[in-house]
C-alpha cells in the first residue's frame, strides 16, 4: 500500500511512501509506473548510488547527481559488458545521439541497448532474433555489412542520405527515427531492415508536433478535416506546410490504410502519429535501391499495457497489415534463454534490473 506525502515543490514531483520507505518521484504516474520506478530505486541504491538527482530544482531518485553525467560517456544503467562496443559504435559513421535522459534509471535509450546490443553481439543472434514474435517473417539472417555490423541505434537513413534525411523532417531537435534499425538477408539473399520503436515506461507514443506548433493556425484544419480531405489538399497539414515529405508518401501508401474511420478530423493527431511516422520512414526506404522490404515495429515491457490502446488502433486503421508488428522485451529474454548458452549473466542482469 503506497501513501502520497503532502510536498510543496511542484506539482510534478511527489513523495510516495511504499512500506516506510519514501521515493522522490514524479505525480500522475501509474501503477506500473509507480511499480516499475519504486524497483528500479531500489536497484540502484543497491548497486550504484543512493544519491538522487536534480531537475529543475527538484530532487528525483530516479536520476543520477550530475557528477555521472558530467565524468562518464556511458550511463551507469547501462550494462557494463558492453560499454566497450558502445564506445567503438560512437566512432563509427553510425554513433547515435545520447538522450538527455540518458542518465536516468527508466531511460528507453538507455534500456533498447540493454536489451538488443548484448543479443546482436551474441553468436547466436540469428537463432534468437527468428524466434521473437514480430519477427519479419522472411528474415534469414542479419547483414552484417549493413550499418555497424548489421544495426544502428537512433536510425533515421543515415546510410542512405544526409541532411533532413528521406522524410525531409531531420534536425538536431526534431524528426523521425527507429530506436534500432536491424539490416538482415531475406530468403532470397536481398537486403531488408527491420526499424523497431523501443517503450519502457511511457504511458503512450508522441502526438503530432505539427498540430501542437504554436504556427499551427487555425488548427480547426487539424480537428475537421478527415485522411481523404487531406489527402486531397496536404497544406491542410503543418506538416506538410513546411516541406515534411509525409502527405506524398501517404498518397502512395494510402491502399493500406483502409480501415473505416469513423472518428472526426485527421487520424494522426495522438499518439497514433509517432506510429504513422515511423511507418511512412519504412515505406521511403523501400523506394531506395538499397533495402527490398522494410518493416516496422513496437517492442515494450511486458507489463507496460497503457500502449495498447493506441496499438490497437493503429492495428485496426492498417487493417492489421504484416508490416507492422508488436512484442516485449520478455519475448526477447525467452528467446535469449532457449538459443545461447553464451548470455546467461546478462538474462539475470537484465531481468533483475527490470523487474521481469
Amino acid at each position: 500500500l503506497r501513501t502520497l506525502l503532502h510536498r510543496k515543490i511542484t506539482t510534478t514531483s511527489m513523495e510516495y511512501k511504499i512500506n516506510d520507505k519514501v521515493y522522490n518521484i514524479s505525480s500522475n504516474l501509474t501503477d506500473f509506473q509507480i511499480k516499475l520506478y519504486t524497483h528500479l530505486i531500489d536497484w540502484k541504491h543497491k548497486h550504484i548510488t543512493k544519491e538522487p538527482g536534480i531537475y529543475k530544482g527538484n530532487l528525483y531518485d530516479l536520476m543520477f547527481p550530475e557528477s555521472y553525467s558530467k565524468n562518464n560517456e556511458i550511463s551507469p544503467v547501462i550494462y557494463d559488458k558492453i560499454h566497450s562496443e558502445i564506445k567503438e559504435i560512437q566512432k563509427s559513421p553510425f554513433a547515435y545521439k545520447v538522450h538527455k535522459m540518458a542518465f536516468h534509471m527508466a531511460s528507453s535509450q538507455c534500456a533498447c541497448i540493454n536489451l538488443f546490443l548484448p543479443v546482436l553481439l551474441d553468436s547466436k543472434a540469428n537463432e534468437i532474433i527468428s524466434k521473437i514474435p514480430g519477427c519479419p517473417c522472411n528474415f534469414d539472417k542479419i547483414d552484417r555489412s549493413k550499418l555497424y555490423k548489421g544495426f544502428c541505434f537512433e536510425y533515421w537513413g543515415q546510410d542512405i542520405t544526409s541532411g533532413k534525411g528521406l522524410l525531409n523532417d531531420h534536425s538536431n531537435v526534431a524528426g523521425t527515427d527507429a530506436d534500432i534499425a536491424i539490416a538482415y538477408l531475406n530468403k532470397k539473399g536481398e537486403s531488408c531492415l527491420w526499424l523497431i520503436e523501443h517503450k519502457l515506461t511511457e504511458t503512450d507514443f508522441t502526438n503530432c508536433g505539427g498540430y501542437k506548433s504554436k504556427n499551427n493556425k487555425p488548427k480547426e484544419s487539424c480537428k475537421n478535416s478527415n485522411l481523404d480531405d487531406i489527402l486531397c489538399n496536404p497544406e491542410l497539414c503543418r506538416y506538410h506546410q513546411i516541406g515534411y515529405n509525409y502527405w506524398s508518401i501517404q498518397q502512395s501508401k494510402n491502399y493500406l490504410f483502409n480501415a473505416p474511420i469513423n472518428s472526426k478530423g485527421c487520424p494522426f493527431l495522438n499518439g497514433v502519429n509517432q506510429l504513422w511516422r515511423n511507418q511512412l520512414l519504412a515505406f521511403a526506404l523501400e523506394n531506395t535501391p538499397k533495402y527490398t522490404h522494410v518493416s516496422f515495429s513496437v517492442v515494450h515491457h511486458k507489463d507496460n499495457t497503457s500502449l495498447q490502446p493506441t496499438i490497437d488502433k493503429y492495428k485496426q486503421l492498417i487493417t492489421n497489415n504484416i508490416t507492422f508488428t508488436t512484442f516485449t522485451n520478455s519475448d526477447i529474454v525467452n528467446s535469449a534463454e532457449t538459443y545461447s548458452n553464451e548470455l546467461s549473466e546478462w538474462i539475470t542482469w537484465y531481468k533483475d534490473l527490470y523487474n521481469l
